[in-house]
């Protein structure tokens, strides 16, 4: 179980729900501000077949797509998942973790284990993955390989780093961009795709092929979804979190690790992390709640060591072009805080959630904390 699920399901969702009243006052103010766009709400065509994993699918796919926009990373659950399930041998996996802007330069020792390997402010993050033992070359070695040099130059030609590109160009990306979100749900559901498992019938499968498993409503979507992130402003204030880094440098890292397999984030921009939701409404509480919970766990699972320097955390409403930001303490102070009750310290409620965080990652298999390493 993911801290996620232990939030919406388990007990720390239940402690979260006791221990911060205030959630509901919190969550309502961002749904009024979802509300308040005056910019309709990104929606699927109308009379567009949609699959019955649509919106699944798009929060997948654009969740990369954005990913892309701050950092050129891999994309690390997707190669997970296929080396996992065979699909992909690890040296293929490493090949092209390696390829990536992000661990361009890597010394050769290093370059071949670079999918355990992720970049922080302040190094390098070794994750230590057990790997299945090599068994020849993986079916998806060569087309993932082939897709992953053409999006890197597609990149660098159409979208590069902090940047969206034309509608066109976008919907080229969100095609390679929905093959590694279905390898990624691998990784997270252990389940392949009745697309994918259709597509294990060919014996010399093509970069092409790969791209093919996007379905249109999926690609259309994401790509609507990348120009409100333009129109919106939004990844205007991305630029400014991370101080106007020059054009087409990184503006943060993808993916920070807080516990390895059990908690990961979607965003590091500046000392910001945010986290990109692609829900059509931004209520009710309960679902909303879960949310600042989630944040909130991710910034103090990382407190202790201080790795990626977490000093606010942020919604971005994908849909409504909506990017909401707090303070670390300002948020806990107003989720503990009840107009009935006051409000209780943040610094011992931290230590209450490291411990319970610290026993349910055990508990699920994980280890808490986290060290990091130079390659």
């Amino acid at each position: 179980m993911a801290l996620i699920h232990e939030l919406t399901r388990g007990e720390l969702g239940r402690w979260f729900a006791a221990r911060m009243p205030g959630t509901a006052q919190v969550a309502a103010e961002i749904s009024a501000a979802a509300a308040a766009e005056r910019a309709p709400v990104v929606r699927p065509r109308a009379g567009q077949p949609l699959g019955a994993r649509h919106w699944a699918e798009v929060g997948g796919v654009f969740g990369m797509r954005m990913a892309a926009v701050v950092e050129q990373a891999p994309p690390y659950y997707g190669l997970y998942g296929l080396a996992a399930s065979g699909l992909l041998s690890p040296d293929a996996a490493h090949r092209i973790a390696a390829s990536y802007p992000s661990h361009r330069g890597l010394p050769p020792a290093a370059a071949a284990r670079a999918l355990d390997l992720r970049p922080t402010p302040g190094g390098w993050l070794e994750l230590a993955q057990p790997w299945p033992e090599p068994d020849g070359e993986g079916w998806a070695d060569r087309p993932a390989t082939e897709l992953t040099e053409r999006t890197h130059r597609y990149h660098d030609q159409h979208a590069p780093t902090g940047t969206i590109g034309t509608a066109g160009a976008e919907r080229g990306l969100a095609r390679a961009y929905a093959w590694w979100s279905t390898a990624e749900d691998i990784y997270r559901s252990g389940i392949i795709s009745d697309d994918l498992d259709d597509l294990l019938g060919e014996d010399q499968p093509t970069a092409d092929l790969l791209r093919g498993l996007a379905p249109a409503a999926v690609v259309e979507e994401t790509a609507r979804l990348a120009e409100r992130l333009r129109t919106s402003g939004s990844i205007d204030a991305l630029h400014e979190l991370a101080a106007r880094p020059p054009s087409g440098a990184r503006l943060g890292h993808t993916g920070p690790v807080f516990v390895p397999h059990w908690a990961d984030g979607d965003l590091l921009v500046g000392d910001t992390l945010v986290d990109v939701k692609t829900v059509l409404r931004a209520e009710p509480a309960s679902k909303v709640g879960p949310w600042l919970w989630q944040i909130l766990a991710y910034a103090w699972l990382d407190s202790p060591a201080d790795h990626y320097r977490i000093r606010a955390v942020a919604l971005y409403l994908s849909r409504h072009g909506l990017l909401l930001r707090w303070s670390v303490d300002e948020l806990a102070a107003r989720l503990l805080t009840h107009p009935s009750t006051g409000g209780t310290g943040v610094a011992a409620v931290r230590e209450e959630f490291l411990a319970l965080a610290a026993a349910a990652a055990t508990r699920d298999g994980a280890t808490v904390p986290l060290e990091v390493t130079a390659p």
